[in-house]
């Protein structure tokens, strides 16, 4: 027979707080802590913080109403929480003690608890700002994710499963709301959408890149390409050709397709395939790993992922790849894809550094670093860009019996993904799967270096990718479940302020 005691919740020790909260309003829904306005604003506090850092903030809150909150430690990654009256407290520990499974540990509260026979402190108010993020909001009827590989130019495909078949849709969002059109509607040739990849898109015509051939590993698939207007679809490239699979994403410049194909035997290599409507070649071939960034005047550069090496190709006769300056960044790696052409012959880099905490310099803290740098002069400046990442509180004690110490790491762990806004200004996304809160997106322009901070303490809950749409003139927030239009830029600009980062 269950006991009053017995744990009714049970989470692993990478659940954030926002489903940890959702558990225990559902298994302790009477008690006013998980109800009303105390409860949403412990879902804005605490939504993607890690369990213990939520448990402490529980305690508190539940204090003030008279419970404790208990931990069932197993000696594992787990938690077993349980949350029983204060008055409780010494038959709680009676009914643990001799307990072999388990050990009762209660989750002391931190801050003054209100006396008895006084009124308890009014609940806390939501720190949203005053200004409303998501101004217009499109519910999708399902799950919708979009990417840098799916989202070209203001249009995305999406798959969704139908029974045995996979579906596709060519989303708009160019125009308010969006619209969506069936890929797979006036098609007879029996294709499945999941066969179907996006990979340009403008107001005239899509381009697909369609698997026609599945082998029983992704290296034996093969492709061909096709352009859509309207209803009408026709091949592109050369026919009767098909492709290997190549890396994502593609780049499309004038009509012409620009493909990295990442092979390891005989030896690492990667080609850079050329694909137009008549003929397709490799270009280009190195040991490393790739990344290719159109550079205007008909120019593509092709940077070295491991080092600082990079090329510049043409588009025009006699399509010579030649040797550029060599980039400052030499650490990019992942970050080698989050480039951006500045115009002229100024390109935008990121890469990574490391500094010890200054509340425990037993930690580093990963930095971002943004570059600007010139292919043909070989002239840099960077900008370190402090707080661009994650505040991640984390207890450094190493065991439980040791004094409880909390310090906040300020570290960048995830991916930057840059696009154009309006003007002169670019949006930098962060891309994070860490604890805590974080930067969603920086607006940075790159004449005057402001730069306006967006964070998950503006937009909470939810963890948007930013893009600016110029048909509709405004910044979109895209969420799996939602697209919502961000307020117009000068009220952003007015609301959050900006600063200037300096480049040296």
């Amino acid at each position: 027979m269950r006991s009053r005691f017995d744990p009714l919740v049970h989470v692993d020790w990478k659940i954030p707080g926002g489903e940890l909260l959702a558990l225990l309003q559902h298994y302790y829904p009477d008690i006013d802590v998980f109800v009303g306005r105390p409860f949403e604003a412990l879902l804005d506090e605490l939504c993607n913080e890690m369990p213990e850092i939520c448990f402490q903030a529980l305690a508190n809150a539940l204090a003030e109403r008279g419970y404790d909150l208990w931990n069932l430690d197993a000696g594992g990654d787990d938690y077993r929480p349980v949350i029983v009256p204060t008055d409780q407290r010494q038959a709680f520990a009676r009914h643990w003690q001799d307990q072999e499974d388990f050990t009762p540990s209660l989750i002391e509260p931190r801050q003054p608890v209100v006396a008895e026979g006084k009124a308890p402190r009014k609940p806390a108010r939501s720190k949203r700002g005053k200004l409303k993020w998501l101004q217009e909001v499109h519910d999708y009827p399902g799950p919708t994710y979009v990417d840098e590989y799916n989202y070209r130019n203001g249009w995305a495909a999406v798959t969704e499963q139908d029974d045995e078949r996979w579906l596709c849709f060519l989303i708009d969002y160019n125009q308010w709301p969006p619209a969506e059109q069936d890929m797979l509607e006036h098609r007879t040739d029996g294709l499945d959408g999941a066969d179907l990849q996006l990979i340009d898109a403008n107001a005239r015509r899509s381009l697909w890149r369609r698997r026609v051939k599945s082998g029983d590993y992704n290296a034996d698939d093969r492709y061909r390409y096709e352009v859509r207007q309207g209803d009408d679809i026709q091949d592109f490239g050369p026919a009767q050709v098909q492709w290997p699979g190549f890396e994502q994403p593609c780049v499309v410049v004038d009509g012409e397709v620009f493909e990295r194909q990442r092979i390891y035997e005989p030896v690492p290599m990667t080609r850079i395939w050329r694909i137009t409507a008549q003929a397709s070649e490799v270009i280009f071939e190195h040991p490393d790993e790739l990344t290719i960034l159109p550079i205007g005047a008909r120019r593509l550069l092709f940077m070295q992922h491991n080092g600082p090496l990079c090329w510049t190709w043409s588009q025009d006769p006699p399509h010579q790849a030649i040797a550029a300056q060599p980039m400052p960044a030499v650490d990019g790696y992942h970050l080698r894809s989050s480039t951006a052409y500045l115009g002229g012959d100024e390109i935008l880099l990121f890469s990574e550094d490391k500094r010890k905490s200054l509340q425990d310099p037993r930690y580093h803290e990963t930095v971002l670093l943004a570059w600007r740098f010139n292919v043909v002069t070989g002239a840099a400046t960077k900008a370190l860009l402090d707080g661009f990442g994650s505040e991640v509180r984390q207890d450094t004690r190493l065991l439980v019996t040791e004094p409880r110490n909390v310090i906040t790491l300020r570290t960048f762990h995830g991916r930057v993904h840059v696009s154009r806004g309006h003007g002169d200004w670019w949006v930098w996304n962060y891309v994070t799967q860490t604890f805590g809160s974080h930067t969603l997106a920086w607006i940075w322009n790159q004449r005057s270096n402001q730069v306006l901070k967006l964070s998950s303490q503006d937009i909470r809950r939810i963890k948007p990718q930013v893009r600016y749409l110029p048909a509709q003139d405004r910044y979109l927030a895209f969420e799996a479940d939602f697209v919502a239009r961000l307020p117009t830029f000068d009220a952003m600009l007015e609301a959050k302020g900006s600063e200037v980062l300096g480049f040296d």
